[in-house]
């Protein structure tokens, strides 16, 4: 006897689908906007305190300090979301928050005067909200995309947005250029941070479309600081961690100055500060590739520890090069190794980090990273701000590398290495003169074995 199928299940697969698509183009959607803000909007804080007439030390701790706040807060987010009930909630209330951050620097811009007090408190507003969404974003495309199509997807929109990153630091230097030599770039910083708030407050209709999963985990184990002192050459990843936060401490010495050196010290002007920023960011996301094969060939340690080794030497050609097509070329270079740096520090941590333990270690990563960030940059801002401009970045440039230098004593204790290579995909969520893009792993994109759901968003 003939049996007729029933209507309902393929009913139901047609509605899921129209569902996946609507989510998938609405998460497309989300990554583009905020794209368009990140090229538009954090990448000329420091400019933006230069024009204003502060200090260089005021300029590079805009980039040092703020990002701390976002990293204490980041640690609450399953406690907001758990409140409000919703990821797509906290996360939109984030973007609002985010949007709305820029107005005080717009009108600031346009009165021609701001507050250094307002300013860092503006920008330590941004990173709460922008890292405080991470991991909130992470698990939440995990739940409502299948496993089988995040790789592929995540890979396909991270390119987008990296596109609407450059288009977006080149369509502002475009605009920031030709007012600055008339003497308006109060104005073009007006125009620029009103494209990213309107930019980050379109990207609330995307999410808005995204759907809510019914069922969010927020439960994770308490997050246990010291171990990376106490476990240090017993347990890899705390091995691995305490190398890293004492190499970031070391390029935070130097690294958020090379902007107000450049503005200002070199005189280079915005055309340039956007091309060396372009040129870094670029050849960090074309070089990935490259590094990945060489991981997977090599292995990953073996990378690991030659680009330590670049990274350490970075900041030497600050100390006698002027020239601006040596310095691009450098910026080329510098982006590239930050690049593996990056790149080979996520797929250690991901291997030695078991699952269980792995949301509290990389939380707790972000945090020792950005408290490393505010240490190495108020180093840095102590000896700019005594005596000379002159002999204060070349003080700093020099202490820097000797640090860097020092941290790779460490390298020999590191005994990790990636025994099953996976793919990982990482995506910008901050910019940094030299390092191009701040990078993390897209986790919701990688197997199930490799990776849990948290880490900084695209």
């Amino acid at each position: 006897m003939t049996t007729i199928a029933p209507a309902r299940p393929i009913s139901t697969a047609l509605r899921a689908s129209s569902r996946l698509r609507k989510d998938l183009h609405a998460c497309t959607g989300d990554g583009l906007t905020y794209s368009l803000m990140f090229g538009t909007g954090e990448t000329f804080f420091a400019a933006f305190a230069l024009a204003l007439g502060f200090s260089d030390a005021v300029s590079g701790l805009i980039v040092a300090l703020p990002p701390l706040a976002g990293a204490v807060l980041q640690l609450g987010s399953p406690w907001a979301v758990r409140k409000l009930q919703s990821p797509q909630r906290w996360i939109m209330l984030c973007a609002t928050v985010q949007s709305l951050s820029f107005v005080p620097l717009i009108v600031g811009a346009l009165l021609g005067t701001l507050s250094v007090g307002l300013l860092f408190a503006v920008a330590a507003l941004y990173w709460t909200v922008n890292l405080g969404a991470a991991a909130p974003w992470n698990t939440w495309v995990g739940l409502i995309f299948p496993e089988r199509i995040r790789p592929r997807y995540f890979a396909w929109r991270n390119r987008w947005c990296q596109l609407v990153i450059l288009a977006g630091l080149m369509g502002a230097g475009a605009i920031l250029a030709p007012l600055e030599a008339r003497g308006h770039a109060l104005w073009a910083f007006a125009i620029i941070f009103t494209i990213a708030a309107l930019a980050r407050a379109s990207s609330l209709f995307c999410l808005r479309n995204q759907a809510d999963p019914p069922h969010f985990p927020t439960a994770s184990q308490p997050i246990k600081l010291h171990h990376v002192a106490t476990k240090f050459g017993r347990r890899s990843d705390a091995t691995l961690i305490a190398f890293l936060i004492v190499m970031q401490l070391a390029v935070q010495v130097g690294q958020p100055y090379f902007n107000p050196y450049m503005l200002s010290q070199l005189d280079l002007g915005s055309s340039w500060y956007l091309i060396l920023i372009a040129a870094s960011f670029a050849a960090k996301s074309l070089a990935f590739p490259l590094w990945g094969w060489m991981a997977e060939r090599m292995g990953t340690r073996r990378v690991f520890a030659a680009s330590s080794i670049g990274v350490a030497l970075l900041a030497l050609p600050w100390l006698f090069l002027t020239n601006p097509w040596l310095l691009l070329i450098t910026q080329v270079f510098a982006g590239a190794l930050w690049g593996a740096y990056e790149l080979c520090t996520f797929l250690l941590l991901l291997e030695t980090i078991p699952a269980e333990r792995r949301t509290a270690a990389m939380s707790g990563f972000y945090l020792l990273n950005s408290i490393a960030m505010v240490g190495g940059g108020l180093l840095g801002a102590h000896y700019l701000s005594r005596g000379d401009a002159e002999d204060g970045y070349a003080t700093i440039f020099t202490l820097s590398t000797a640090l860097r230098l020092g941290a790779l004593l460490l390298l020999p204790f590191i005994h990790a290495e990636v025994l099953h290579p996976f793919r990982i995909i990482l995506a910008p969520f901050g910019v940094r003169m030299s390092a191009g893009g701040v990078m993390g792993p897209v986790l919701s994109a990688m197997p199930r074995d490799a990776a849990n759901d948290e880490a900084p968003r695209p």
